[in-house]
């Protein structure tokens, strides 16, 4: 009984994750049940079995990227402060992720084009919360209180912008397109970036 329990939540596990890839790659409107049992080494029955719908599945992808994302900003979450320094980390920790995972970016940057569009109500689950803690721990210490939500999102903008697409610069050898991998240069300078842009959009006090 328990290695029956073991081996389903092995599959059911392993589904998860050829999912993930796939609907980050292609999106889950492209995404058909058979191409994610064959990438997960399973039959259709299998992934059906598990989950009743592709849409069930896209849940539980879209928990497990919320996780990964809640992992890796928890400790600048709970030092969180309204200074420069304490936004400036949270946005070195948010950047560091999504550079290091290119599957999580991709599902969301699918969700910006209107990909699984029956699913809004993930974003009020896993992305309102966050943005209304944000907001609520900066809006008496920013510059302007009524363009905050604007001011937050421009971080996720560009920053899926700039690892998901590349950038043209007037200097055709520093140019990256679409596909090609971030260096650690190219990396570093956008860091300075978003650091300036933070600083003018909210112009948060220095820590004391």
């Amino acid at each position: 009984m328990v290695n029956a329990e073991t081996n389903a939540d092995g599959e059911r596990d392993r589904i998860v994750e050829a999912a993930m890839q796939l609907f980050s790659a292609l999106g889950f409107d492209a995404t058909t049940t058979e191409l994610i049992a064959d990438s997960a080494g399973v039959d259709t029955a299998t992934v059906r079995t598990s989950f009743r719908s592709n849409a069930e599945l896209y849940r539980a992808v879209m928990r497990r990227a919320a996780k990964a994302e809640q992992a890796a900003l928890r400790e600048a979450v709970e030092d969180f402060t309204p200074t420069r320094q304490a936004m400036n980390r949270l946005l070195d920790d948010y950047l560091d992720l999504y550079a290091a995972r290119p599957d999580l970016l991709g599902l969301w940057l699918h969700r910006r084009t209107g990909d699984a569009a029956d699913t809004a109500d993930i974003d009020e689950h896993h992305v309102q919360p966050r943005l209304s803690w944000l907001v609520d721990s900066l809006r008496e210490h920013v510059l302007d209180p009524g363009q905050l939500d604007y001011a937050l999102w421009s971080f996720p903008w560009v920053v899926s912008g700039f690892l998901g697409h590349g950038m043209i610069h007037t200097d055709e050898k520093r140019s990256r397109g679409p596909g090609q991998p971030v260096t650690d240069r190219e990396l570093e300078a956008f860091r300075t970036y978003l650091h300036t842009m933070a600083d003018r959009l909210l112009g948060l006090p220095d820590a004391q």
